[in-house]
């Protein structure tokens, strides 16, 4: 019974020095979303098994049968997040995705999961368009869409924004709803309120307190729900 006993612990022994051995589990599904031109979200199911995993994200290109080495890229990344999001992709270019678990004792689980690719958009077109905004209110349409579409973004901080404040209508989760307001500060030649967002094709109204017409060059991208509907 003792040797028994004995033989069953160096059993249990032996499968746990394996475990330990053979690092995590494959990580999880990989899931790709938000894909732009430059840019891609990559999601994934977590590696079980153990609790402190560091994830290796690996990306190549895919050129025909000759793809490039795996490396990282733009500094992404080992994490211990089941999500990375990517920037300076290249456009209309296929990537494949490379994630490999490791333990905190540094074992990996040999899990190259290459399978997984996308393919990122064409780049846009880059638009302008001068808009003129008369003395008193207004209301314009922001044709584009240009970085994160902040008032900055779009306004700059130019001479031509020095008179203006900016009215956008917003409402809420709970009904309710509200003006809210930026003004462009001629001292600190900044907005106070530099981080609102205005959708591309999102109505806003606009006071130019100034002694005549400001004149404002937009440019940015047409968003990807717009679609050409003749030439």
């Amino acid at each position: 019974m003792k040797k028994l006993k004995k033989t069953s612990l160096v059993l249990i022994l032996f499968l746990i020095s394996i475990s330990a051995i053979a690092g995590p589990t494959r990580p999880g599904l990989i899931g790709i979303s938000e894909v732009g031109h430059d840019r891609a979200t990559i999601k994934w199911k977590p590696s079980s098994h153990e609790e402190r995993i560091t994830y290796e994200v690996n990306l190549r290109i895919r050129k025909g049968d000759k793809p490039t080495e795996w490396a990282f890229h733009d500094g992404c990344c080992l994490t211990r997040e089941t999500s990375v999001t990517i920037d300076s992709l290249k456009p209309d270019t296929m990537y494949e995705i490379r994630i490999v678990a490791w333990s905190a004792g540094g074992s990996n689980s040999q899990a190259r999961m290459k399978e997984r690719a996308f393919t990122t958009l064409p780049k846009p077109v880059l638009y302008q368009r001068i808009t003129s905004i008369p003395i008193g209110f207004s209301m314009i349409s922001v044709p584009f869409k240009y970085k994160n579409n902040t008032v900055k973004d779009l306004f700059g901080t130019s001479k031509n924004v020095r008179d203006l404040t900016i009215y956008k209508f917003q409402v809420y989760d709970d009904a309710s709803s509200s003006f809210v307001i930026s003004s462009y500060d001629r001292d600190f030649k900044e907005w106070d309120n530099p981080k609102m967002v205005l959708e591309a094709g999102q109505a806003i109204w606009v006071l130019n307190t100034g002694k005549e017409y400001t004149y404002i060059s937009f440019k940015g991208y047409a968003p990807n729900n717009w679609r050409r509907l003749s030439d």
